[in-house]
């Protein structure tokens, strides 16, 4: 009963353990997939704020200097006398001047200017064309037009450079009573805008995209590596649900799954330029550091697991031995208890089947008196001294038990007469020791050979009766039955 409770005891600690260990690696787990995308979502909105700043600034100046050139009365009354000057040499390069001047001072790939009584198209280099509704390339200019928006910016192909992608910007330029003289703006190149965003991306191991909302439908229904449509962005990144554009100016986080892997967008929209700004990061590489970091702490609680399980078991082990010992052992002489001798006595006739085995029984003589006289502790002492001198005389010959009290039992792997001789010794040494002056122990015993064809029982009542004669033959005697 003692060692099922034990064993019961050992596994609820052992199942408590593993069910607290999980309970920790559940935990860690949570807490640090939960930590790696509050990382992963503190790492785009940084990258969020500094893109989203340079992209401004980097586009606000264009912005400003266009807006300067169509509120420039000398640009509105150019473009009010221009129609009766179109063949004037003299009044057409006071614009290409006036043109000239603002590419050269800012940088712009172009810098143009279109009058609306006529549709020229004019740009810093000169002329390029008169614009007309049936070309493709010019609808951008009758779809801003016919918008009513004050600016706006627009990805198209540029005609006077080579049709190089360019991020135009588009100002109206109206005369004093509202009325619509032209349209002026500035051109920057694409990679000039995208040198700075690829370097973001590098370093915050992310992709950036621009979709325009506000700029005029153009003739350029392709994508660049920044510019592109929601839909192209949908199916570039993978995501399946609708993207969060809501011309919200406050950035929105958008986690979803794409081809196994966890990602996230952010997005933003930007009212000045009218572009939503797109963050997209691919999560997998930063999760997995996060990944390696659990799994090992999985790995080292595991040892912890592994090292309480070993100990744990292993003072169930020690405490089980120690129980079993206990239960089967003699607390004052060490020797086996009457339970214990019975369990071991037909495995060790068994094992010794050809071998002459002979039993004995003693008890020591007038003990009930050695306590009245001596006490319990005194007799207790001398039931010590006879077990451990019992042992010392037959530990080479066989086996020895307390039977009971003051009766101790035993099976030696010899002959009758050899077993009487070890007897013999074993009373010549009792009485040798000096437990008291006035007292020297003396022991009965008898002595049969094992017959196998008898039970224990049998026998335990034939050796039993030959320590009975001993004892009313005179005590400290030895007969053989």
């Amino acid at each position: 009963m003692k060692k099922h409770i034990l064993l019961l005891s050992n596994l609820i600690i052992i199942i408590s353990i593993v069910i607290g260990f999980i309970g920790i690696v559940y935990r860690d787990t949570t807490a640090y997939q939960d930590l790696a995308e509050k990382h992963l979502e503190n790492i785009l909105s940084l990258a969020n704020k500094d893109i989203s700043s340079h992209v401004e600034d980097s586009m606000s100046k264009p912005v400003m200097v266009s807006k300067t050139m169509a509120n420039d009365e000398f640009l509105k009354k150019w473009l009010s006398q221009e129609p009766q000057n179109v063949g004037n040499d003299t009044y057409l390069k006071q614009l290409y001047n006036y043109l000239n001047a603002y590419r050269n001072k800012y940088g712009y790939t172009t810098v143009f200017c279109i009058s609306a009584e006529t549709g020229n198209y004019y740009y810093q280099d000169g002329f390029n064309k008169t614009i007309s509704k049936t070309d493709d390339h010019d609808i951008w200019y009758y779809n801003f037009i016919k918008s009513g928006n004050e600016y706006d910016l627009e990805v198209d192909t540029n005609e006077t450079k080579d049709d190089y992608i360019t991020v135009f910007v588009n100002f109206r330029v109206e005369g004093s009573d509202g009325s619509l003289l032209g349209v002026i703006g500035v051109g920057l190149q694409v990679d000039s805008l995208g040198d700075t965003i690829y370097s973001y991306e590098r370093d915050y191991g992310l992709s950036v995209h621009i979709i325009n909302v506000m700029g005029a439908e153009t003739s350029f229904k392709g994508n660049t590596d920044i510019f592109i449509s929601e839909e192209d962005l949908q199916k570039r990144v993978g995501i399946t649900e609708s993207l969060q554009l809501n011309k919200s100016e406050t950035p929105v986080m958008q986690w979803y799954t794409s081809d196994g892997k966890r990602k996230c967008l952010i997005t933003q929209y930007d009212k000045m330029l009218g572009w939503y700004l797109v963050l997209e990061m691919d999560t997998s590489s930063i999760r997995q550091v996060f990944q390696e970091r659990v799994k090992s702490n999985v790995f080292f609680m595991l040892v912890a697991l592994a090292a309480c399980i070993v100990v744990s078991t292993s003072v169930f082990i020690n405490c089980n031995m120690r129980i079993v010992k206990i239960e089967n052992t003699d607390e004052l002489t060490g020797l086996p208890n009457r339970k214990q001798f019975s369990k071991r006595y037909l495995a060790f006739l068994r094992k010794n089947r050809k071998t002459k085995k002979t039993l004995f029984m003693f008890d020591i003589d007038r003990f009930k008196g050695i306590n009245d006289s001596y006490g319990h502790i005194f007799g207790n002492s001398v039931i010590a001294m006879v077990g451990e001198d019992l042992q010392n005389a037959i530990s080479e010959y066989g086996i020895a038990a307390r039977w009971g009290g003051d009766e101790f039992f035993g099976v030696l792997l010899v002959g009758v007469d050899e077993a009487k001789q070890i007897m013999e010794r074993l009373m010549d040494s009792l009485k040798s020791e000096e437990k008291n002056e006035n007292y020297h122990v003396t022991i009965s015993v008898g002595i049969s050979e094992v017959d196998e064809d008898l039970s224990m029982e049998q026998m335990v009542k034939k050796v039993d009766e030959a320590l009975y004669h001993s004892k009313e033959n005179g005590r400290n005697r030895i007969t053989i039955l």
